[in-house]
């Protein structure tokens, strides 16, 4: 395989924007989701959770956070969201243990356990099954191996229905309730047969068409003299990425060193303060980790592609076309042909 100077250029020019706009992208989300946490914290100190809770979703999207989703989880809690705030919980659990802060983890398991047995339940059973006709809870496609399953939801009013593709067969509402289990009784092969589908005229076959000729194949240019500079300027990129990413392991090892202070942590116990220390430093030293590794991959790149680049001379060379002559000549002795030309 031959790789042209244009498509070269090219491809690199590619890979370079994909590390600055990964690196540009990941800060733009962690600057949104800590804006909408603070704005979430905001409304939670004046007793609004029901404006909160969306603002932490948000946020927790953006950037999933250990302290983003606590307090998720605590804002669905407290605005009667059960079964939302008790799978939260349960997440906090896990990324807490995965992380070995016992604390959380430990705090997270007793929320959880708490609001179990007020969950209420929603269980769909359903007869006669039909591929082409699926079960829907609000918006959520039900899963097959799920028919039959007392599934935890969010108390107040649920929607249940059969539809195939856009159309709506049945639709059922029921009323889930703390500590209870509602359920509903569907027979696909019944509603199928109620509602059959449309027939549907197959498709006018058309002939296929003739395959395009297949073009010659180009020749590639000579290769280009640019190819040192390219690698200067992606090497150049490579070595501000790795200061970048000294500095934000600087500024990670100075907010644990600040998690220590007395406000802050004692004996493994932490503030609210320095839980969000905690996290803040183990977010920039994340950060930091991935733009070192970008800022290897392009110095790596530069110089490969400076040490590799051809000559002026070779580059000369590549341009100059080929000149071939051709003469006989004839001698007493004999006679021949000679060839001569120039590279």
């Amino acid at each position: 395989m031959i790789v042209t100077a244009p498509r070269f250029r090219a491809s690199l020019a590619a890979l370079v924007l994909l590390f600055v706009s990964m690196g540009a992208l990941a800060q733009g989300d962690a600057a949104a989701a800590e804006q909408l946490y603070k704005e979430a914290k905001a409304l939670t100190k004046k007793g609004d959770y029901a404006a909160a809770c969306p603002k932490f979703e948000a946020s927790y999207k953006l950037d999933k956070g250990l302290g983003t989703l606590v307090n998720l989880a605590d804002c669905h809690e407290r605005v009667g969201k059960l079964a939302s705030a008790w799978a939260e919980w349960n997440e906090a659990h896990d990324l807490a243990k995965r992380d070995k802060d016992d604390v959380r983890a430990k705090f997270a398991a007793e929320r959880r356990d708490k609001i179990e047995p007020k969950l209420p339940k929603l269980q769909i059973n359903v007869k006669n099954p039909v591929e082409s006709l699926a079960v829907y809870r609000g918006d959520s496609k039900i899963e097959a191996a799920t028919y039959g399953a007392a599934l935890a939801v969010d108390p107040g009013d649920v929607v249940v229905s059969v539809r195939r593709g856009e159309q709506v067969l049945k639709s059922e509402t029921v009323t889930a309730k703390a500590s209870q289990t509602a359920s509903v009784e569907l027979d696909l092969a019944a509603l199928d047969a109620e509602f059959p589908p449309p027939k549907v005229a197959p498709p006018p076959t058309t002939p296929a068409p003739a395959p395009a000729p297949t073009p010659p194949p180009r020749r590639p240019p000579p290769p280009s003299g640019s190819q040192k500079t390219i690698g200067f300027v992606v090497g150049g990129v490579g070595v501000v990425a790795l200061v970048t990413a000294g500095v934000l392991e600087g500024m990670a090892l100075s907010k644990k060193s600040k998690a220590d202070e007395p406000d802050q942590c004692v004996n493994g116990y932490c503030s609210p303060n320095g839980f969000q220390t905690i996290e803040d430093a183990k977010d920039l030293a994340t950060i930091g980790q991935w733009v070192g590794i970008g800022g290897v991959l392009l110095t790596a790149v530069g110089a490969t592609l400076v040490f590799t680049a051809p000559s002026s001379t070779e580059a000369a060379r590549a341009k100059r076309p080929l000149r071939v002559g051709a003469g006989g000549w004839v001698a007493p002795g004999g006679g021949g042909v000679a060839i001569s030309g120039r590279l």
